[in-house]
């Protein structure tokens, strides 16, 4: 049995800096001396790749050093069950967590890296009034109980990030950059991230997520249309807001990204669908129904002047021979042009006397959807949304420029697809969630939402907090959507943030005496197993959306989850002893031969809980003695 020290990987989130190491490690095992990297050796194994000098393309500010020091610092922190605030506990895989989310974001990482397929977010525009970072990075989880009011300052400064501040730009990169990148391991390999973002930061986030994702995974730059004209208050008005678009990872042999080879094609709308029409012609309408026209000929300046291109065709109707206009040619082959005449693919106008055919494209054999353009078209307003919220709650201007449903809707069906896993860390109102649970409703599958939110306080009465206001909305959206579907996952399960609940060894304290009383049983006073249970799960890369089940075995409760990976045992002080330790042992196996998990079955169990240490022996004894080994640790 392994007693859990801190430090040992159930203590913290995913240590990212070892992970590194290990695989750098695995593939250049000479560049390590004593376990430690050795810089010259590296840089002779990568050979003209590596890069001594000292000026480098990129992006630096004050402070980009710490920030990515802090998205590679291991959180100690936890997320707590809130079944009260959630909807459908039992049968959910929606996931709303309230909490700072730097530190969701590192708490995620072993249960949920490389699974993402698509992550949306509307962080903060820096707008130079609303935008508040905290100073100090020594501890987060203090930071976030400071920021929310739910504790004293403590020597911690928050400032507001005004424009006359010196680091205007560097306090706005020093949030979004440990952010994005731990979203980027959380992404799959063919995952893509959509981020808003208006024209004062556009160019920075650029530089930062091409270094984070790579310069070869930006895909796009979207832009789409947010208000339906300038502002009158000044001489030039933004109307458009950006969305930049990254994918994880390349295609094999190709320039564009596995995200990008995924992207479903967006609705047609009914412009496009215009274009198709029964067009007159010799001989009546074609009976292959209606049709768009294509240009048969290609400028032959832009590179596909070809011998081979300009040649004569006959026009059927006239039997006179026609060759593309000057400086053009044509864009198909002799060859293929006779097959499409041959097979009535050829329009030549109403009277047939047309000098250049043109190429018909029938509706039945166009594709069911459109490529996105880099210009969003017929999308909502901000104005849109916002009616959106008053609708739901009855009151204006709880937000100024939330992002329309329909909208959010579009981007989903693009990159993702039916049983993906979508993402918004900066969640707001929750207009993301209420997006996929539409997206989910009408029949395009059963995508899942993980939405964090932090509770930041409100001017409304009736929601004391923004996260507030997205469990509302959640609830809300949930309603609609049920009364049209069935068999949608409408629900969601609710997680806040929180220090750990168990207490580990504090060596700044001098009162060690009084430490030692405190710790005989060490879960935190305010905590209950239920929440033991889900920071152990997170500590063994379980989904939060995993069931949980519990049986009482000799008066002692027992946990499982994970199908039967995980199990844990963590009653009161002192309620196993001899005189059931063997019963709850007997009573773990029975369960495990029940479920049949695959793969290792942990067994946590709370140190404080034996009456006396034979107890512990003989429970421990029968687990790992048995003809199928528990791993046994404990707490």
């Amino acid at each position: 049995m392994h007693t859990v020290e801190p430090g040992d990987p159930e203590t913290h989130s995913k240590d990212l800096v070892a992970e590194n190491l290990e695989q750098l490690r695995k593939i250049f095992p000479s560049a390590f001396t004593e376990g430690k990297v050795d810089f010259e050796a590296l840089r002779e194994l990568l050979g003209d790749a590596a890069d001594d000098g000292d000026e480098k393309f990129g992006l630096t500010w004050f402070g980009k050093r710490n920030a990515r020091r802090i998205a590679l610092k291991p959180s100690t922190a936890t997320l707590l069950p809130r079944p009260d605030e959630s909807l459908s506990w039992d049968s959910t895989q929606n996931v709303m967590i309230e909490g700072d989310n730097l530190e969701v974001l590192k708490l995620l990482q072993k249960s949920y890296a490389n699974q993402v397929k698509l992550i949306v977010i509307d962080p903060p525009y820096n707008t130079g009034k609303d935008f508040i970072y905290p100073d100090s990075f020594q501890d987060s989880v203090q930071n976030y109980l400071e920021l929310t009011g739910q504790t004293g300052a403590d020597g911690t400064r928050l400032s507001s990030n005004s424009e006359t501040s010196g680091r205007y730009h560097s306090a706005w990169l020093d949030m979004m950059y440990p952010r994005l990148f731990l979203a980027r391991q959380l992404l799959s390999e063919d995952g893509a991230i959509f981020i808003f973002i208006d024209s004062t930061e556009v160019a920075n986030l650029r530089l930062i997520c091409d270094e984070i994702f790579g310069g070869d995974c930006f895909v796009i730059d979207l832009i789409w249309r947010k208000r339906d004209g300038a502002p009158n208050d000044r001489t030039v008005g933004s109307v458009h807001d950006h969305i930049l678009v990254y994918g994880k990872a390349l295609a094999p042999n190709s320039t564009r990204t596995l995200a990008e080879e995924r992207f479903n094609l967006m609705p047609r709308t009914a412009k496009a669908d215009a274009q198709y029409q029964v067009f007159r012609e010799p001989g009546g309408p074609d009976p292959r129904g209606a049709f768009r026209k294509i240009d048969t000929t290609a400028n032959a300046k832009g590179g596909r002047d070809v011998a081979s291109l300009h040649y004569g065709l006959t026009n059927p109707h006239t039997g006179e021979v026609v060759y593309p206009r000057v400086g053009t040619c044509w864009r198909h082959s002799q060859e293929e042009m006779e097959r499409l005449q041959a097979d009535g693919r050829l329009y030549w106008g109403v009277n047939g006397t047309a000098t250049t055919p043109m190429r018909k494209l029938y509706r039945s054999e166009a594709k069911d959807g459109m490529t996105t353009p880099s210009i969003l078209p017929d999308m909502p307003f901000n104005q849109h949304a916002a009616r959106e919220l008053e609708v739901l709650f009855g009151t204006k201007s709880i937000f100024d420029t939330p992002k329309p449903v329909d909208l959010l809707r579009l981007l989903i069906r693009i990159g993702s697809n039916p049983g993906d896993i979508v993402m918004d860390f900066f969640a707001g109102s929750g207009s993301t969630g209420e997006a996929v649970l539409k997206s989910n409703s009408e029949g395009a599958g059963d995508r899942r939402f993980i939405l964090t939110q932090l509770p930041e306080p409100t001017r409304f009465g009736d929601f004391s907090t923004i996260a507030d206001i997205t469990r509302a909305r959640l609830r809300s959206s949930s309603q609609a959507v049920a009364s049209t579907s069935s068999t949608a996952d409408t629900g969601f399960r609710s997680f806040s943030l929180g220090a750990g609940n168990i207490v580990r060894w504090d060596t700044s304290r001098q009162d060690f005496e009084q430490q030692a009383f405190e710790q005989i049983d060490n879960i935190r006073e305010d905590r209950a197993e239920w929440d033991v249970v889900f920071e152990l799960l997170l500590s063994q890369g379980l989904d939060l959306a995993s069931s949980v089940e519990s049986r009482v075995f000799s008066g002692a409760q027992v946990f499982s989850t994970g199908g039967g990976l995980l199990f844990a045992c963590l009653p009161p002080s002192g309620s196993i002893n001899t005189g059931n330790s063997e019963e709850i042992a007997k009573g773990i196996i029975a369960w495990r031969d029940e479920l049949q998990p695959e793969a290792d079955v942990t067994v946590f169990l709370k140190d404080a809980a034996f009456d006396d240490d034979i107890a512990k022996a003989n429970l421990v004894a029968i687990l790992e003695q048995h003809e199928s080994p528990f791993v046994v640790k404990s707490l």
